[in-house]
């Protein structure tokens, strides 16, 4: 769902920024077990490196392990908490199990594969060297969102009288984006109903028009 959100919010209003609040336990719950897939979180994180508009993450409540990454994630400059928000990080785990060496060994790998992917995540957003962070970050680790900024997982605490929504004229955009079209012909998204995708009521009403 949050994919398609962004996917969405990237298409329709691809000049206007998105804004991302997480309030998250990431993939693994109080009692430390896995109750996600690590890879859902970076399908998440690759939506929203792919999609054209500015993101802002914000962290309210909680932020856990991959939820932590997602919030590092956004764009520089962009990254917020409020002030009492407990942040904490975690590398990916498996939960305890019984099978045969073969398949423990295929997950083992697999997990592997994921913590190698997190460090690389976090050693990109906090701008740190990928051994520190290999170092600092082996094990689940607490944070202040003061100690966040120091790490470099965000940017910003989120305080009385700061505006984390950016100041634009978006009916000036608007305005523009709709000459643009208009200069080139096309007609702007969302304003013709797509056949492809009409009920055959609505395309034996082909004819009205309003």
């Amino acid at each position: 769902l949050v994919v398609a959100e962004l996917l969405s919010l990237g298409y329709e209003q691809a000049d206007k920024p998105c804004y991302v609040y997480i309030n998250s336990g990431g993939s693994v719950n109080e009692k430390g077990e896995c109750v996600g897939m690590d890879n859902e979180a970076y399908a998440i994180l690759d939506t929203m490196r792919y999609i054209r508009p500015k993101i802002h993450t914000v962290a309210v409540g909680k932020c856990h392990g991959n939820a932590t990454l997602i919030l590092a994630g956004g764009d520089k400059g962009c990254r917020h908490a409020l002030p009492h928000v407990q942040i904490s990080t975690h590398p990916p785990k498996l939960n305890r199990t019984f099978d045969s060496t073969q398949n423990v060994q295929i997950r083992a790998n697999e997990c592997l594969l994921y913590e190698n992917t997190y460090m690389d995540f976090m050693a990109e957003f906090s701008g740190k060297d990928p051994q520190l962070v290999r170092k600092e970050l082996d094990r689940t680790r607490y944070f202040t969102p003061n100690q966040a900024i120091e790490f470099g997982l965000i940017d910003k605490v989120i305080t009385k009288g700061l505006n984390v929504m950016e100041q634009q004229d978006y009916e000036r955009l608007l305005a523009q984006q709709q000459e643009q079209y208009a200069a080139a012909g096309i007609a702007p998204p969302g304003s013709q109903q797509d056949e492809s995708r009409m009920s055959h009521a609505d395309k034996g009403m082909g004819g009205i028009r309003r």
